[in-house]
C-alpha cells in the first residue's frame, strides 16, 4: 500500500527577525545596506520521525535616491530556501522567491515611514521513496537496527515531485528618534505580512486538490536605552493559518562592548523569547564591524499548524549577516532586525 497524499508543515526559524524576508516581504525596503544573510536550523535527528532542518540565503540591495543625501526609498531581495523533514529527510521543499519593496515617507517633520512589499517564486516539494522503510524489509532477527534490513527490497515507490508558484505580501511601519543610525536611540517598528495569496495546490500527485492556506504574520518591536551603553528590545510575534495561532513574546538585550575610542565596533546581545504553551528560546549574538553572528537554542514541541509532536524536539539555529556595502558599515547598536 503506498500514500500519494502528504500534508505537511514548514518549519519557521527560531531567530524570527534574522531570517527578515521570510518573516516580511517588506524589510527588503527597510535594510539600508547592500547585504547577504543567510540561517541555518537543525534539530540533528536525522534517523528520527521528528526531523527537521532548514536552511536560506538572502540577498538584500536597497534603491536610494540621492541628492543632498542619499534617501532610501525602497529595496529588492532573492532568497533561496530549503527544507527536508521527516526520516532521513525525505520530504523536502525549496524555494526561489523575488521580493521588491518601496518604502515612503508618511511626515517631513518625524521620522516615520510606511514600506510595502511583494514577494513571488516558485516552489517545489518532493517525497523520496527511497528513504521509506516498508514491512517487506523486516528482519526479526536484526534487533540492534530496530529490525530493519536494507538488503531486502522494499515496495516501488518513485520519488514524487511537485512545483508551484507562491506569492506573499507585507507591510511595515517603522519610526524613529534620529535618521544617525549611529546616535539612534529609541524606534517602533510592526508590520503584518500575508503568505501564499494564490493558495497554491500542493498535493504531489495531483488527484486531490489541497490548497495551502493563507498564513498572517504580525509583530512589533521596539528599541529603547536602558542607559547610555545598554538597550532594550521589547518584541512580539503571531502566526495564524488555517484555525492554528502562535504567539510568541520575547525581549532583547544589546550593549556597544568596545571603546567609543576603538577602530572596531563589537556589539554583544542576548535575549529570549516565549513561544505561549510550547517552548523557550534562548539567544545570543555579536556583530564585529560588518559581520554579525546569532546562535539560539529552542525547546520545541510543536510545529506550528500541525498536531502535537509528542515529545521534546529542541534544535539549534545559527544566523550569518554580511554587510557587502564596506563604504557603509552596520549599526554600532543593532535592532533585532537590522
Amino acid at each position: 500500500m503506498a500514500c500519494l497524499l502528504t500534508l505537511g508543515q514548514e518549519s519557521q526559524f527560531s531567530q524570527y527577525f534574522a531570517s527578515s524576508t521570510i518573516t516580511n516581504a517588506a524589510f527588503v525596503g527597510v535594510i539600508p545596506n547592500l547585504s547577504f544573510n543567510t540561517n541555518y536550523r537543525s534539530n540533528w535527528t536525522k534517523n528520527s520521525d521528528e526531523f527537521s532542518e532548514i536552511m536560506q540565503g538572502t540577498f538584500t540591495y536597497p534603491f536610494k535616491r540621492v541628492t543632498s543625501r542619499d534617501f532610501q526609498i525602497g529595496g529588492a531581495g532573492l532568497t533561496f530556501f530549503r527544507e527536508r523533514r521527516g526520516f532521513g529527510g525525505l520530504y523536502t521543499t525549496q524555494k526561489v522567491l523575488f521580493t521588491g519593496a518601496y518604502r515612503m515617507r508618511l511626515s517631513q517633520i518625524y521620522h516615520q515611514y510606511i514600506v510595502f512589499g511583494l514577494q513571488g517564486g516558485f516552489v517545489q516539494t518532493a517525497l523520496d521513496g527511497n528513504q521509506l522503510r516498508w514491512g517487506s524489509q523486516f528482519n526479526r532477527f536484526l534487533a540492534s537496527a530496530g529490525g530493519f534490513d536494507g538488503s531486502r527490497t522494499g515496495e516501488n515507490l518513485s520519488q514524487n515531485k511537485h512545483g508551484y508558484p507562491v506569492f506573499n505580501f507585507g507591510i511595515v511601519y517603522s519610526t524613529f528618534d534620529n535618521e544617525n543610525t549611529y546616535i539612534r536611540d529609541r524606534s517602533v517598528v510592526l508590520g503584518l505580512g500575508i503568505d501564499n495569496l494564490n493558495r497554491p495546490d500542493v498535493s504531489l500527485d495531483g488527484s486531490v486538490a489541497s490548497h495551502k492556506p493563507r498564513t498572517y504574520r504580525l509583530f512589533g518591536t521596539a528599541k529603547f536605552p536602558m542607559n547610555p551603553r545598554v538597550f532594550i528590545h521589547p518584541s512580539a510575534y503571531i502566526l495564524y493559518q488555517g484555525g492554528s495561532d502562535q504567539v510568541n513574546l520575547g525581549t532583547y538585550f544589546s550593549t556597544l562592548a568596545s571603546s567609543v575610542r576603538s577602530q572596531t565596533a563589537v556589539v554583544l546581545q542576548v535575549g529570549y523569547w516565549y513561544r505561549t504553551h510550547d517552548g523557550h528560546i534562548i539567544m545570543a549574538g555579536t556583530q564585529v564591524d560588518n559581520i554579525r553572528l546569532g546562535i539560539s537554542y529552542d525547546t520545541n514541541k510543536q510545529a506550528f499548524g500541525a498536531e502535537d509532536l509528542g515529545k521534546d524536539t529542541p534544535s539549534f539555529e545559527i544566523s550569518l549577516t554580511y554587510n557587502l556595502d564596506l563604504a557603509n558599515p552596520l549599526r554600532s547598536v543593532p535592532s533585532p532586525i537590522l
